[in-house]
Formats: structure tokens, sequence, C-alpha cells
């Protein structure tokens, strides 16, 4: 009798750690501890359309011990990423491994500290130039260096130059460090291939980390190392030290009358909060590390993948390709490039531009946002610490918004007469809410400049008997970057 009793209470707890709270959006539950993890033969996104097939817009997914919500529609994500207790992020590994364990910085820190983080940084990018003529120009001189460079890579099949990284660093290190790199400089080069190098990491097993965090105080070394711990925590170190090196240097070189950058308005901040006997504290050096990385890792490595996107496409449609260069020979001859308030100009250009982010959705699934506290969503109760990520890539391809939402068709941003169609609904390229991109502006100006230089002066093809593929890469999961591809630049005449 007792044994029944004891099997009975087992099965019942059993059910209940098998069952979903009634009080949560449907999906998937899955077995106690556990979960239910992604499959690694399909990407995660597919996962999530096929549970979006299901369940609808609003899906709960259980993975680990941990609770995520994957949020489908537009209207949805904008109204719950503008609520306050929607704005903090996991702690995840992968996110405090950038500050020794700590959430700190402007992607991943929380609470006060990335508020006053994110409200400083934003405003003394503004006072160095973002938004303003003065970047246009350095962000103009950049994009004619780019061209000079890409003149030595004519008339033979390759992959796009790792120049077109420098290019957009450099128009970051401008205003983060008052410096620039040439073009074909070992140490900018070994930079891009380090932020490469941690996107490449961030998006393998190393997240099982994440979901199951006693593991990196139970897991012996050898597993770690086959699920990349020791690898990513070299990489971020490599990234921390190399921010850290233009950090000292700008301490021994510091006028207060006349900071140069943004590195210099941190030192002369923090030593306006510190009187001259009381040293800046660890954590205030530590966040300046961060939020300088997150600037560079940030900026640089979605704006040269939406470069790299940009001439992928216009290579598989070169109708476009053409028309576009039509329209900047129309109004801008080779030797002058437009500012971005003349954007009007090129309404092809500006709608390819939008096309291209729809279609790529460069970031198909939002950087993880989690409650604060216990939290009504539509009709369902979400528990403190329940993980929230708007899956971006849904809207970008949603059949109710978008005439032809699998294809390629910068009409989507056209009006009838030809010009440029501005629109909001379903497009959110850079986030949206309080988490939204702090750099929005900075890229838009970027990708529009560069191109125009590029497209100015040169043509780009696929080689005789290659194929070249917009297919995204099925393990990506935090920055969709294409897959690498061969082509033949020439130069206009």
């Amino acid at each position: 009798m007792l044994i029944a009793l004891i099997l009975v209470v087992i099965c019942l707890v059993l059910y209940l750690a098998c069952r979903r709270p009634a009080t949560l959006p449907p999906g998937v539950w899955g077995l106690p501890v556990v979960g239910k993890l992604p499959t690694t033969s399909v990407d995660l996104c597919t996962q999530v359309d096929q549970l979006r097939n299901t369940y609808g817009d609003i899906i709960m997914w259980r993975m680990g011990s941990q609770i995520n919500v994957f949020l489908c529609d537009y209207k949805i994500i904008k109204k719950v990423f503008a609520r306050p207790e929607f704005s903090y992020r996991p702690e995840y590994f992968t996110y405090s491994i950038w500050a020794e364990g700590q959430m700190l910085g402007i992607i991943f820190g929380n609470g006060e500290a990335w508020k006053k983080s994110r409200r400083f940084a934003l405003r003394q990018l503004r006072d160095l130039g973002m938004g303003k003529t003065r970047l246009e120009e350095a962000i103009q001189y950049e994009a004619t260096c780019l061209v000079h460079n890409f003149r030595q890579h004519t008339g033979k099949a390759q992959h796009l130059p790792m120049s077109v990284g420098v290019a957009v660093l450099n128009i970051i290190w401008k205003m983060v460090a008052d410096t620039r790199y040439e073009m074909e400089d070992p140490k900018a080069h070994k930079f891009i291939r380090l932020v490469q190098d941690v996107c490449q990491s961030l998006q393998g097993p190393v997240f099982i980390f994440n979901l199951f965090p006693i593991l990196l105080h139970l897991a012996p070394p050898f597993l770690k190392k086959k699920l990349g711990y020791y690898t990513l925590k070299k990489i971020t170190s490599e990234i921390i030290e190399f921010v850290s090196e233009f950090i000292e240097d700008h301490k021994a070189t510091l006028n207060p009358s006349q900071p140069r950058d943004l590195i210099d308005h941190i030192l002369l901040e923090q030593k306006s909060n510190n009187n001259t006997h009381t040293p800046t504290s660890y954590d205030e050096e530590m966040n300046m590390r961060v939020m300088i990385s997150d600037l560079f890792f940030a900026g640089a490595e979605t704006t040269t993948a939406m470069v790299h996107w940009s001439i992928c496409y216009l290579i598989k449609y070169p109708h476009v390709q053409h028309k576009i260069q039509k329209e900047i020979d129309a109004s801008f001859p080779k030797g002058t490039l437009p500012y971005y308030s003349e954007r009007n100009k090129l309404p092809y250009l500006e709608a390819t531009i939008h096309e291209i982010h729809r279609i790529v959705s460069l970031t198909p699934m939002s950087v993880a946002h989690s409650v604060t506290q216990d939290t009504q969503l539509e009709g369902y109760t979400l528990p403190k610490g329940t993980v929230v990520l708007a899956y971006t890539e849904s809207c970008h391809r949603n059949p109710l918004l978008w005439e032809r939402p699998h294809q390629f068709y910068p009409e989507h941003f056209l009006n009838t007469d030809g010009s440029f169609k501005s629109r909001t609904e379903g497009f959110m390229p850079f986030g949206t809410g309080r988490r939204s991109c702090a750099g929005e502006s900075l890229a838009k100006v970027e990708l529009f400049v560069l191109l125009v230089a590029l497209l100015q002066n040169f043509t780009f093809t696929k080689p005789p008997g290659e194929s070249i593929t917009t297919e995204k890469d099925p393990n990506v999961i935090i920055i969709n970057t294409a897959k690498p591809f061969n082509v033949i630049i020439t130069e206009r005449q």
C-alpha cells in the first residue's frame, strides 16, 4: 500500500513538473530540468516559425529551467519593449563574460548603471558629431579611402577586401579614440578578426552555459573546452585588452581643457565624480572598457555585414545595381559624395537599402530581454526572470504587411511615383523601445555614403561559372552575416 502511494505521489509530481502552468502563453514546456532544447539540424528561426503556426504570435518555450517567450507580432513587440519592466537583460554567461561576471556596458548592462552609461555615451557622441555634418565629412573621407583601396583589387575573383571593415571601424575609432588606421594595417585587420571570431563563438555551443549556468561550476575542463568556454574567454579578454591600451594612452595624454574624443570625456566624467583623494573604482574602470568594446562590437560588425549583404544582393540582381548607378550618376558625378540630407535625390538606393535590411533581418532575434517582476503580457502572467525575445524576422516577412514577403523587392519602399516611401509598420531593423540600437543614426549614414561611393566607382559581378547565394547560415542566431562569396570588382569609366 505504501509503495503504491509513493508511486502515485511520484507520478503526480512528474505530471505537475511536465505540465505547463496555465498562466503562461501556449508553447513547449518539455521535461523537468532540461525542458526542450532546440535541435541543431534546423535553424532556430525555422523552429520558432513552426511553433508560431501552432501557437500564434506569443510563444512560450522552456529551455533548461529557463522560460523563454518569443514575440512574433510587430505591434505586440513595439508595445511590450516600451515598458520598463521588459528592459533588463538576463544574466547570461555570454553577456556577463565581458565584465568578469558583471552586467555592465551599453548592450548588456542593467539598472541605473546602464541608463547612465547609455545616456552619457549618446550625449557625448552627439557632441562629437554623430548626426552632424562634421561626422559625415569623416565618413566621406573613409569612403574615399575605401574607393582607393578597392582600385587595388579590381579584375580578379576574390572575397570583398577587409578594408570594408577598416573603413567602418575608423569612423567609430575617430569618435571614440581620435584614431584611424590605414586600410591594410595589420593591427586593424587583427581587431576585425577578433570581432568576427567572437560573433562566431557566441553562436556556437557555448550558449549552453546560459541555459544551464550550473555547468560553469560542475563541467570538467575538457567539456568546457569542447563547448567553447575557453575560446570565448580568450577572445573577449583580447578585445578588452585592445581597448584598454587606448584608455591607458588617453590617461597619460589627457588635457582637461581639450577633450579629443569619447574616452577623454569618460575620463573627465570620472574625475568630476571623484575627489582628488578617491581613485576611480574598479567597476567604473571595467564599465568604461566594456562600454567602448560595445561600441566597436555592435557598431562595426553590423554595418560591415550590411555592406557585404548589399554587394551580395546587387550582384544577384544586376538590374537593381545598374538602376542605382544610373540614379547616382544623374545627381552625384564621380568625385562628389552626398550628405545624408540629400538622400531624397536617390530614392531607389534608399528603398534598396531598406529592402536589404528587411529581407536580410541582420538580427533575426533581438538580444534577450528579461522581466524584472511578475508581469502581465496580453492576458498571460510571466514570472520574474522570464526571457523575452522579439522575433524580428517574422515581422519582416509577414505576408499581411508585405506584398512579396519572401522576395527581394525594393518597391516595398517606393511610392507609385518613384519617390521613397517611409514606413514603420512591421519594419524594425534597429530594434524598438528602450533597448533599441543606440547607433541607428550613425549606421544609416555610414551605409548610405559607403554604398554611394562604391557604386559610383565600381560595378560588382560574380565570377564566370560561380553562383552566389543569399541564403542565410542556419547556425546564425545573433548577427546574420552573408555566406562567403567571390566577386569581381570592375572600375567604372
